[in-house]
């Protein structure tokens, strides 16, 4: 039931109509839940250490260092959608292994204070909260959105003492306030934690904000203009040109404005000259230049024969 994502209702109701006997008490069913936790715990912090290690292999330069230096990508998820969740993972992916390597779960409920809430001011709650401090599941406190700060922060200030390695290149999904949070808790001291963008947000980020200028701007949408299926190849086309050309700046710039000349060219202003050349150009204009030029020159070898 839990693998399915069902709880002790859910798993009482399934009994129900299922006509089997009533399910467990919620007693037991809350010692199995501990029980399963510890078991799950004990199995997830070897598998991260392993991860770990095929990060550090995979990472040129990296296994030889006293302290190797990785790079990772991070993000956040809530229970559900918006910013009044009570319940926040974040997860930290390797870059070349493409495996997780640690994650923290943000709570800022717990159903036992919860039932003890209108008992603040007994002595009876003192005494049971002396107890309960180092036991309560909440360990987050402040806004949901402000979850997956915490947690990155956490995971980066933990690296060495957990795996001894240090996160130093970030790569983000364009929140700033991820980055800013790692940036000013200084995990490594006076170690600066550079951030590289991931291209697949930037591709999404020039897609949304097209959107939003056809949103403003009316003239521009319609038929034959910035059509929605015509704003997502753009996007595409854009995330091409930076993947493609990612050890250039010069190139990376001309393959991204070849797009938009390629686009806005006519039979009577051709405006083909950046984009890619060869078999695999995607230009159909270039590509029959180059038929029309290979064409020739078989032509001319051939009379050469003779």
């Amino acid at each position: 039931m839990r693998v399915l994502g069902l709880g002790l209702a859910g798993a009482q109701k399934f009994c129900g109509l299922m006509d089997m006997p009533s399910f467990l008490s919620e007693t037991t069913y809350t010692r199995i839940l501990k029980s399963i936790y510890e078991s799950v715990k004990t199995t997830v912090d070897v598998i991260f250490k392993k991860a770990v290690q095929e990060e550090v292999e995979n990472t040129p330069n990296a296994a030889g260092d006293a302290t190797s230096t990785l790079t990772i990508s991070g993000d956040g998820s809530w229970r559900k959608r918006g910013y009044t969740s009570l319940f926040g993972v974040s997860t930290v992916v390797g870059y070349y292994s493409g495996k997780v390597l640690d994650l923290v779960v943000k709570n800022s409920y717990c159903k036992m204070c919860e039932s003890w809430k209108n008992k603040l001011n007994d002595v009876e709650f003192e005494e049971w909260f002396e107890t309960h401090e180092n036991e309560c599941s909440a360990n987050h406190k402040g806004s949901a959105g402000k979850m997956e700060v915490d947690s990155i922060v956490e995971i980066f200030k933990r690296s060495i003492e957990k795996y001894n390695v240090q996160y130093r290149y970030y790569i983000g999904d364009g929140d700033s306030k991820t980055y800013t949070g790692v940036v000013n808790s200084h995990p490594y001291g006076d170690i600066e934690v550079i951030k590289k963008e991931c291209i697949g947000h930037v591709q999404k980020r020039m897609g949304s904000r097209l959107r939003n200028l056809v949103k403003t701007s009316k003239q521009l949408g319609g038929k034959g203009k910035l059509t929605g299926k015509f704003i997502d190849k753009l996007a595409v086309y854009y995330g091409l040109a930076i993947r493609r050309h990612s050890d250039s700046v010069q190139d990376m710039h001309k393959a991204i404005w070849a797009t938009f000349y390629h686009y806005s060219s006519t039979d009577a202003n051709q405006r083909h000259e950046n984009c890619p050349t060869g078999e695999e150009s995607w230009c159909a204009y270039q590509r029959a230049r180059r038929k029309k030029r290979l064409t020739s020159t078989t032509t001319i070898h051939f009379h050469q024969l003779f």
